[in-house]
């Protein structure tokens, strides 16, 4: 019982964003009580904070994906984003290296990339998304940075890793062989 409505459940997420979630699959095949905790982390990991800063907490998903992954999960958030109501001109800017023109999606985007590497920015980019929205919004930008992460690292320790692709912006394509932060 438990298998079928998580498949569904897997199924329904495919369905939505055109997404291929044989992994899913797999892994409530190998262990329901697996697939029970990656709904569950699903659960955890999205943290919104604040409504204003929807838009940092949507570039800190892509950022982090893209950053982790040039491949099919990379794809997933920028599709999500896009349904979520980031702008697909803000997708792009930040995609091609040029994050600044990209307003609150571009502050996450950069937040999750000097999140991730540590990088000396991080405290501005901290503090200029606490000044603009508050100390919720640093919380979901920083949940949306590590835990999105967790996704193709899963793919690949499951072996359903890909290479890199090119991602499909609202028709526009951009290839992304060695993504660089901004």
């Amino acid at each position: 019982m438990i298998r079928a409505f998580l498949h569904s459940g897997a199924r329904r997420f495919g369905q939505q964003f055109n997404y291929n979630t044989q992994y899913m699959h797999d892994l409530i095949d190998i262990d329901p009580r697996a697939g029970l905790r990656l709904t569950l982390f699903q659960k955890v990991s999205a943290y919104a904070g604040p409504k204003s800063a929807h838009h940092v907490r949507m570039g800190a998903m892509v950022g982090s994906a893209v950053e982790g992954d040039c491949g099919p999960c990379a794809q997933l958030t920028v599709d999500m984003a896009l349904a979520y109501g980031a702008r697909a001109a803000d997708i792009q800017a930040s995609l091609n290296g040029a994050p600044d023109a990209a307003g609150d999606f571009g502050l996450g985007y950069q937040f999750a990339w000097a999140a991730i590497r540590g990088d000396d920015t991080l405290d501005a980019l901290r503090a200029r998304i606490e000044t603009a929205h508050g100390p919720r919004a640093v919380v979901a930008a920083s949940f949306a940075a590590a835990f999105t992460r967790a996704y193709p690292v899963l793919k690949r320790g499951m072996g359903h890793g890909k290479l890199c692709q090119r991602l499909d912006v609202n028709g526009t394509s951009i290839t992304l062989t060695h993504p660089v932060a901004a």
